[in-house]
Parts: C-alpha cells; sequence; structure tokens
C-alpha cells in the first residue's frame, strides 16, 4: 500500500504511519510524506481547520495520483466567548474517492497563550513562549504540556486518524 501524508511534520507522519499499521497489520506499507498546501492561514480558526484539511487532501491526491491513500490533518483554534480551543480534523481519502473524516478532542488554551495567539502569534510560537519550548508543534505540542506528558501530540491525533480510516476500511458499513 502507498500512503500519501499531507505533511513534513514528524508527528503528523508517525500518526499516519500508527493508524494505518493499527488497521492494516498484515499489508506492507510505504509512506511519502509531502508539503502541501492548505490555502487558509498559518493559524487557522473556527471553520478554516476543516477546510484546511480538506484542501491538504485535495492537494496530494491531485498532485500524487498514484496512491492507495491520502491523508491530512490540520489542527485549528476554535473560539468559544473569550476562551479559545484546540482542535483537528483529519481526513483521508482512498483510491475510488472515498473521503472520511473525523476530529480530536478539543482542549482549551491556557490565557497567556490565547493572549499572544489574539496579537498575531502561530499557536505553536505561543506553545513556545509560554511553556518555554522549542519547535513544541513536532514534539509534545500544547496537550502534552498541559497534561505533563500523559497525551503527547501524536497520541492526541491517533485516534481521530482511526476513526478516519476505520470508516474507509469498512465503507461498505456506510
Amino acid at each position: 500500500m502507498k500512503i500519501i501524508v499531507a505533511s513534513e511534520n514528524p508527528v503528523k507522519v508517525n500518526v499516519a504511519k500508527r493508524a494505518f499499521a493499527l488497521l492494516y497489520p498484515e499489508e506492507e506499507m510505504t509512506f511519502i510524506a509531502v508539503k502541501s498546501d492548505s490555502g487558509v492561514p498559518d493559524q487557522p480558526m473556527d471553520d478554516e481547520t476543516e477546510q484546511g484539511a480538506l484542501n491538504r487532501l485535495i492537494f496530494i491526491r491531485d498532485n500524487h495520483t498514484d496512491a492507495d491513500f491520502w491523508i491530512s490533518q490540520e489542527g485549528g483554534l476554535f473560539r468559544d466567548g473569550e476562551r479559545l480551543y484546540n482542535r483537528a480534523w483529519v481526513m483521508v481519502a482512498d483510491r475510488d474517492g472515498y473521503v472520511t473524516k473525523s476530529s480530536t478532542a478539543l482542549f482549551y488554551l491556557p490565557t497567556d497563550v490565547a493572549k499572544y495567539v489574539r496579537e498575531g502569534m502561530e499557536l505553536g510560537l505561543a506553545n513556545d513562549k509560554f511553556f518555554g519550548a522549542v519547535n513544541s508543534k513536532h514534539g509534545l505540542g500544547a496537550i502534552g504540556y498541559l497534561t505533563d506528558g500523559a497525551i503527547d501530540r501524536e497520541a492526541y491525533y491517533l485516534q481521530a486518524a482511526v476513526i478516519a480510516i476505520s470508516e474507509i476500511k469498512h465503507k461498505d458499513w456506510y
């Protein structure tokens, strides 16, 4: 199986590898990480998040047509009054054109992180500043710091990826 991942971020590539391995344990797989265009701002807000995941999926599918599956992942922020929360969308397409999506759980940002974002900072940089980290979006992510490492960014995305891939695997049920 050949799978195109709409990101070169090692966290997102590992999510794809782990999720497909869980659902297709007997298959040999090749993963190709591709820089993709989301078509939304670097810090997606609200509906831009789901649109970014879809745009990335379309981009990789249109530009890498010789695959069995394509997977995209887009994290973004959502407004809840004065508070901001994080949630990501995962989308998967198969060779037949069947497309699925699933989202992660949501978690609220600390007040100062939300303030940095409102001032124009991208979430990864805001987290780095608040938590005193470097390149946290390629590692623990905010969720890792907020949960004392109990859930890192990879684990956070994994459940949504498994759900989206499961629907494709069992699309005849839908």
